[in-house]
C-alpha cells in the first residue's frame, strides 16, 4: 500500500480526489495531500489542509526541544535561525524541505478564497500585509474559486 492508495473507506466517510479541496479534513489526511501535492501550485485546498500543517510547523521547535531536553539535558532555545547546535540544524534542514510545498499549499489557500497565489507576497508589506495575508487564510472557500481547478479533459473521437 502506497501513500495515494489506502484501505477502503469507512461508510459514510469520502475523500474527495487529489485535485479537488478537502473540506474539513483530518489531520492524517492534510498531512497525506501535503506531501502528495508537493509542488502543485494549481487547485485549491481547503482551511483544515492548510491549518493542520501550519500547526505542525508551529509546534515542530517545540518538540525538537523537548526530545533534545529530555535526551541530553540542553534545553536551550530551538529556532532553525542559528545552525549552532544538532537540533537547530535538523529544524533547519526541515523547513527547507518543507518550503515548496508551504508555499504550493499557501497558493492553493488563496485560490480557495478566490485570490491568485501571488498575494503571498503582500507579506513583504509591513504590518498591514501580513494583517491582509492572516484575514485572506481564515476566509471561507468561495464558489468563485473554482476557477482555479483543474480543467476538466475533454476527449473527441
Amino acid at each position: 500500500m502506497t501513500l495515494a492508495s489506502s484501505p477502503r473507506e469507512p461508510e459514510g466517510r469520502h475523500r474527495p480526489p487529489l485535485h479537488l479541496p478537502h473540506y474539513r479534513a483530518p489531520f492524517v489526511e492534510a498531512m497525506r495531500r501535503f506531501v502528495l501535492k508537493y509542488a502543485t501550485f494549481s487547485g485549491r485546498a481547503g482551511r483544515a489542509e492548510y491549518w493542520w500543517v501550519g500547526l505542525v510547523q508551529f509546534l515542530l521547535p517545540f518538540v525538537i526541544q523537548g526530545v533534545t531536553g529530555v535526551l541530553t539535558g540542553d534545553w536551550s532555545e530551538v529556532d532553525g535561525q542559528s545552525l549552532s547546535s544538532a537540533p537547530n540544524v535538523v529544524l533547519f534542514v526541515i523547513y527547507l524541505a518543507t518550503a515548496v510545498p508551504t508555499l504550493a499549499l499557501t497558493w492553493r489557500r488563496l485560490h480557495d478564497v478566490n485570490r491568485s497565489g501571488l498575494w503571498t507576497f503582500v507579506i513583504l508589506v509591513p504590518f498591514l500585509g501580513w494583517i491582509a495575508f492572516l484575514a485572506f487564510l481564515l476566509l471561507g472557500p468561495r464558489p468563485e474559486g473554482a476557477r482555479f481547478d483543474r480543467s476538466p479533459v475533454v476527449t473527441s473521437y
